[in-house]
């Protein structure tokens, strides 16, 4: 058993309350820092190690902290925190994303960071996911670029960035179809063929366990090319998928491949061969979750109490060859 569970993250995250209470009740000692909430914590780092202590009074120290989850620490989805300038909040906001990043550098460099890698986003991008998914799976052609004129054809146009910018999010790029030879040249695209099939899968990869769910509604049914266009994943309708024979094997090597013990990966099924779209090596995944008994954040808890879920530091070669 831990000492103490780490939780880095935000006041809004439903998964880390619901693993707040999975640990307290099987007697696991966590504690959670919400970094939206940071004015009402007290932080201190010397070289004797840290201590933080929570509105309600308990504090923890690092030398009793054994495991690190980075869940979601991020502050673009949470409520302004009031004061300040707005220059003043940007400048204090860039400095809280540094503590909690120097926080999980110290929990790998002590083995104590746990199935998430805070850096498996910006180390594994878009390109290097389908250039090593296409030693496993189906990939749809794609290209990157600027300067030149794309040919006609329907695509799918998608960000680069794993993180949201600026006040909108990337809503107005998150998805979109489009005719590719109507982009304007001056501005880099990310452009993808439009995969065969009929329905969108996602998987939840969990430190070598796999679960699948598919859309209950067809792209047709849904009068869409890609639901992420629609943009309201917890609002549609998804349920359980038995991953067809052999799948659940390729995403293990995949993952292992890549270095990654945690991520969600999107499919779509029902053409000639299951089609890979995309891997988020931090993706939510609460909405798919059942209440009764929280099977995926029941996983995701074991993970953590698995000191083999730890995220090393060594280099991870993507190309093989």
């Amino acid at each position: 058993m831990i000492r103490m569970l780490l939780l880095l993250t935000n006041g809004i995250d439903g998964t880390a309350d619901i693993l707040v209470e999975l640990c307290a009740a099987r007697g696991v000692p966590v504690f959670r820092f919400n970094i939206d909430l940071w004015a009402q914590y007290r932080f201190a780092w010397t070289a004797d190690g840290f201590v933080f202590r929570d509105p309600t009074g308990r504090s923890v120290d690092s030398g009793a902290i054994d495991a690190v989850l980075w869940r979601r620490p991020s502050l673009h989805e949470t409520p302004e925190w009031e004061g300040g300038s707005p220059e003043d909040r940007a400048a204090t906001e860039a400095e809280l994303q540094t503590i909690v990043r120097e926080i999980a550098d110290w929990a790998r460099g002590r083995g104590r960071l746990r199935l998430i890698d805070p850096a498996g986003s910006r180390r594994v991008g878009r390109l290097a996911q389908m250039r090593v998914a296409r030693d496993f799976f189906r990939v749809p052609d794609w290209a990157v670029g600027w300067g030149v004129r794309w040919p006609a054809g329907r695509r799918m146009v998608k960000r680069l960035t794993a993180e949201p910018v600026g006040a909108d999010h990337d809503r107005y790029i998150y998805v979109q179809s489009v005719e590719s030879d109507r982009l304007a040249p001056e501005w880099p695209w990310l452009l993808q063929e439009i995969a065969e099939g009929d329905r969108d899968a996602t998987v939840l990869y969990v430190h070598g366990r796999c679960f699948g769910f598919e859309m209950a509604h067809t792209r047709t049914e849904l009068g869409v090319e890609d639901w992420r266009i629609r943009n309201v994943a917890h609002d549609d309708p998804w349920r359980p998928w038995m991953l067809p024979e052999g799948v659940a094997d390729r995403i293990d090597a995949y993952m292992r491949r890549l270095g990654l013990r945690f991520g969600r990966l999107d499919f779509i099924a029902g053409g000639p061969e299951l089609v890979f779209l995309e891997v988020n090596p931090n993706g939510q995944f609460g909405w798919l979750d059942d209440p009764e008994g929280w099977p995926l954040h029941t996983a995701v808890l074991d993970a953590l109490l698995d000191p083999s879920s730890t995220i090393d530091g060594r280099a991870v070669t993507l190309e093989e060859g």
